[in-house]
């Protein structure tokens, strides 16, 4: 292991962050460079890293993501019809290279398939086996590493859900990962773009930081797009595909040992279906939240162990949702008590209802925050289901001590 190389400002940084954050850091996550991307993608405006970076801390002790690559399985159907993959070193600039083929993903599809924990659980998978990758090649040449991304659009095809698509939901889960990994990115290629890329980037770019704007570039089909990515890589490390001399095991220029290339639409039999624990919507209870307004339903967490607490949501616009805990019953009358177990974060509107499943700390009290923040003239109809569950999904009785 070398010792990072570190300009004072640097160090200065990292070390205000480290004792900001010391209460939630794991050892897992607590190197010199994980939190210094923090302050540079704020450009060392430090109460905003501390902040963003406290919202991330809580984010992976909500979803245990220091294990997250042990306990959580590959979903079948993403691992096949999701094409995104880590290719391995770039060769220069001490990266690492990702290729997406996102031109060949069935938006659509995906979205019909998927509720949104799973992905989102899949996606943190992904990006914790890359931050391995990573946090190895800075501990091996003390330098700081990240990716970069190539993003292929061949076969994007223009039709009437693509914009809906781009602007909803995927622009809202890409949002998710570059608020929980920032700087992760060194460069982003997006190649083969289609001649329409003009209007969906002006749609997209403003909801991205300016840092992360700055990092991007487009191009076309018509231009000599290798070359671009030869400069930034090593030959041998990129498949023939985007320009190096890298084939598989089997002679595959696009190296689908290692990324996953869908050639076709997600069958309809894989769309999901109600079942026990995500049922249909007309089943679910409903809040309906005034525009700049917000909900809260408090819930007493049963005394039995062990208790998961497992949350169905469904709605047809994006909105907010926290959830926050506390052991103590005299929370239920004092939020200053609470702790934010789960920082709120928007949500993308989904065509399935979400099941978010999750073991509780303990007894005590749980209050869940529905909000319609961002609205200024629409009320927003939110469909939920509240369960306390055992480990073989029991019901282990639910006290909802009401709405404010």
């Amino acid at each position: 292991m070398i010792a990072p190389q570190l300009t004072e400002k640097e160090r200065q940084a990292v070390a205000q962050l480290r004792q900001a954050a010391a209460h939630l850091l794991t050892p897992r996550y607590d190197t010199d460079f994980n939190l210094l991307r923090w302050a540079q993608a704020y450009n060392y405006h430090m109460s905003e890293a501390t902040s963003w970076l406290l919202r991330h801390l809580k984010f992976r002790r909500f979803y245990d993501l220091d294990v997250i690559i042990d306990t959580v399985q590959d979903d079948p159907v993403l691992s096949k019809y999701f094409p995104l993959g880590l290719v391995g070193p770039a060769g220069k600039n001490n990266s690492l290279l990702v290729v997406e083929c996102a031109g060949r993903i069935d938006l659509e599809g995906i979205l019909k398939v998927v509720q949104l924990n799973s992905f989102l659980e899949q996606r943190f998978k992904f990006q914790e086996r890359m931050l391995d990758c990573i946090n190895e090649v800075e501990m091996t040449t003390g330098r700081q590493s990240s990716v970069f991304y190539i993003l292929d659009l061949d076969g994007l095809k223009m039709d009437s859900t693509l914009l809906g698509i781009v602007t909803g939901p995927y622009r809202v889960l890409w949002a998710i990962v570059y608020t929980n990994y920032p700087e992760w990115i060194s460069n982003m290629y997006i190649v083969n773009a289609p001649s329409y890329m003009s209007m969906l980037w002006r749609a997209i770019s403003p909801f991205i930081p300016e840092r992360t704007r700055a990092k991007v570039s487009i191009y076309s089909a018509k231009v000599d797009w290798k070359a671009a990515v030869r400069e930034m890589t090593t030959a041998e490390c990129v498949p023939v595909h985007w320009g190096g001399t890298l084939l598989d095991s089997n002679g595959d220029t696009m190296c689908r040992d290692r990324l996953n290339i869908p050639t076709e639409r997600i069958p309809k039999q894989f769309y999901w279906k109600p079942d026990a624990l995500s049922p249909a919507v007309a089943d679910l209870d409903i809040v309906v939240i005034a525009p700049g307004s917000s909900a809260l339903q408090t819930y007493v967490v049963p005394k039995k162990k062990p208790t998961y607490f497992l949350l169905n949501q469904y709605a047809d616009r994006a909105y907010s949702i926290a959830i926050y805990y506390s052991s103590k019953e005299t929370a239920m009358t004092d939020s200053a008590q609470m702790d934010e177990w789960f920082p709120e974060f928007e949500r993308p509107a989904m065509p399935t209802v979400d099941c978010i499943r999750v073991k509780v700390p303990g007894p005590g009290v749980i209050k869940i925050k529905f909000s319609n923040q961002q609205a200024w003239f629409r009320s927003l109809s939110i469909h939920y289901r509240v369960l306390f569950v055992d480990k073989d999904n029991r019901p282990v009785g639910c006290e909802h001590r009401g709405a404010a």
